[in-house]
């Protein structure tokens, strides 16, 4: 049995199958056991192979519930791609059922967190607008949560148009739900050129779920290309201490942005590397 690693600020550890999409749910767990993971985050949608999707019938979500309880482990999150910033009603009304329907599923397996994105601002409409009709879809599906009494709650990440965190906050605004937070991707906030203050100082008291990963510039500096921790502009120091100041209760997902990565080569190396991070080593 794996023993959960965690700080007084409890400060936990998980990935994304983006990092092992080949791996089975008996070899998701091996992993957490052997890397010194407490979670793991399950992508749907893309045909990981830990067959985990939206539309599992009860006994399959069953059977991996309890492969992960019987090893003392966590799904940390599940992952989708919705977004709900499609001019369509007809669009974001399917959004909003698949939505829901994720929400029962995340409940089911015993997940905490459901992600979805805002989206992007379509092209030629006004971005206070989009706002609106986001906030009113989203406001939807965690009225749906809060009638059905599930347990778990919608995320909305730092991504596309809401990597700056002043779309996620006026969504915030108008959407005054307990089943509504952020899932805080370090990155994409940098790309817009906002800062770690900044976006933490806007939205810390929303925070629940943290993606984590570096990248560097390739020479030219016309494109990202990833590294290895600690070796991006990503300030990962920095991140970890604003999230113990907070007393931040949650996950730091390790997320990966190439292609064909080694889980078995990536994920011992992030896990040694945050942990060096929340608990350093005490200096004699």
């Amino acid at each position: 049995m794996a023993i959960a690693y965690a700080t007084t600020h409890n400060l936990k550890l998980s990935f994304t199958t983006w990092v092992c999409p080949e791996w089975t749910v008996a070899a998701i767990v091996d992993g957490m056991q052997t890397y010194g993971y407490d979670g793991v985050e399950l992508r749907v949608g893309k045909g990981h192979l830990h067959g985990v999707e939206i539309d599992s019938s009860p006994e399959q979500i069953n059977e991996v519930r309890k492969q992960f309880d019987a090893a003392n482990l966590a799904v940390s999150c599940i992952a989708t791609s919705y977004s709900f910033s499609s001019p369509d009603l007809v669009d974001r009304e399917k959004t909003i059922a698949n939505v829901k329907n994720g929400l029962r599923m995340a409940d089911s397996i015993g997940a905490p967190y459901l992600r979805v994105f805002g989206g992007e601002i379509p092209h030629n409409l006004e971005a206070t607008g989009v706002i609106d009709y986001v906030a009113e879809a989203i406001d939807e599906c965690t009225e749906y949560a809060e009638k059905e009494k599930l347990r778990s709650m919608l995320l909305v990440e730092t991504h596309g148009a809401f990597s700056h965190s002043k779309y996620i906050t006026e969504v915030l605004k108008q959407v005054y739900s307990p089943k509504l937070g952020v899932l805080w991707d370090v990155l994409h906030p940098m790309r817009v050129l906002e800062s770690v203050e900044d976006t933490y100082d806007a939205i810390c008291d929303h925070v629940r779920h943290v993606h984590i990963h570096d990248c560097a510039f390739n020479d030219d500096r016309t494109k990202l290309m990833p590294c290895e921790p600690g070796e991006g502009f990503v300030p990962m120091a920095q991140v970890v201490d604003v999230l113990k100041s907070g007393n931040f209760r949650g996950y730091l997902s390790v997320e990966v942005l190439q292609k064909d990565a080694d889980p078995d080569e990536v994920l011992p190396l992030w896990s040694k590397y945050l942990k060096s991070l929340i608990k350093p080593e005490k200096k004699d």
